[in-house]
């Protein structure tokens, strides 16, 4: 484990990336020593972790990039200025902008028939895609509308940060403030726009990661095996078919994924339920909520909202926070509130 920690500093220095863009090494930024590497290397893996820092690595150089979107035009030309100066033009930056901050609370059933009799009514709170450094108005705005609402668990699907790449300080501190708002425990997952430094700062605040990992959580007398996989997207360090051993055949699983492009597999490995995000349901969609791009390899069906797979049910949903611009049309932010019944 000394060994991956040790080239991933060395790496650092010999291409003058530091913690992300700043300058620093990367274990400053988040007050990281080589006790909280050797700590993820234990639960991620040595070979995935090393991935995970030597991808980041490339992507803060400039040498690996996330997904093109809009046939590829992301990648010459700067996709959220363009936004913005198209909706200003057309005089609706302000509706944009109104539309960002009203958090709509979305209730619903995810039912399964496998599901255990006591575990019927678990609620379990949803939230995505924060990108909570894009605007600091939306902490705000998230805190007060999370006020009153009743759950039992809650989870988090991945994206904490705006940028792919930028230092991610102010990201983790509206984490933080957050998680004051926050009934626990609270799961969550990595994203694609998210550095594993994030996860000790935030741990020690009181949200646990899954990184490839299970936990039981119990409700009136039964469990809940609540699995959770590294990001699938862009950094491909997810590990289902972990995550699957550890849970016992007979057991009810729910599944946090931050991409629903992992369906078939995890119908495959026989999970029952799926919650991911990472599609915004398209963020800036034409009337009827109609996605001007796709993110990833999932079916339309499956980039927004309840959806189904052979045995697998799932829920993608459209993200709390929206990336780039802090703009939504015919595309509402959500809160996820899912209560799960037999049926």
């Amino acid at each position: 484990m000394v060994g991956v920690i040790e080239e991933y500093f060395k790496a650092n220095e010999a291409r003058g990336v530091g913690a992300e863009t700043s300058g620093r090494r990367p274990d400053a930024a988040a007050g990281l020593d080589a006790a909280d590497y050797k700590a993820l290397a234990r639960r991620l893996g040595r070979t995935r972790l090393r991935q995970r820092l030597n991808t980041q690595i490339d992507h803060a150089a400039g040498d690996a990039h996330q997904d093109a979107i809009l046939l590829g035009l992301s990648r010459l030309l700067d996709i959220d200025v363009l936004a913005d100066r198209a909706v200003r033009l057309l005089g609706i930056h302000r509706w944009g902008y109104r539309n960002f901050l009203d958090l709509h609370l979305v209730e619903r059933p995810l039912r399964h028939p496998r599901l255990p009799k006591a575990l019927s009514g678990l609620r379990i709170l949803q939230l995505s895609d924060l990108h909570l450094d894009l605007d600091p108005a939306l902490g705000h705005v998230l805190r007060r509308r999370l006020s009153g609402v009743d759950y039992d668990l809650g989870v988090i699907t991945g994206d904490f940060r705006n940028t792919t790449d930028a230092d991610h300080d102010p990201s983790v501190a509206e984490t933080m403030a957050l998680l004051g708002a926050l009934r626990h425990p609270v799961y969550a997952v990595l994203g694609n726009h998210d550095f594993i430094e994030i996860v000790p700062p935030l741990e020690r605040a009181g949200l646990r990661f899954l990184l490839n990992e299970v936990v039981t959580v119990r409700h009136n007398g039964a469990v809940l095996y609540l699995g959770g996989v590294d990001d699938p997207n862009f950094y491909r360090t997810h590990d289902l078919a972990a995550v699957r051993e550890a849970i016992p055949d007979d057991g009810f699983s729910l599944l946090l994924c931050h991409s629903p492009e992992t369906y078939r597999e995890a119908a495959g490995y026989g999970f029952d339920i799926m919650l991911s995000g990472h599609t915004h349901g398209g963020q800036i969609c034409l009337p009827g909520g109609y996605a001007l791009a796709r993110v990833c390899d999932a079916p339309r069906p499956m980039q927004a909202g309840p959806w189904q797979y052979r045995g697998l049910v799932g829920y993608t949903s459209v993200g709390t926070g929206s990336c780039g611009v802090p703009l939504r049309f015919f595309c509402p932010p959500e809160i996820t509130l899912h209560r799960l019944e037999q049926g």
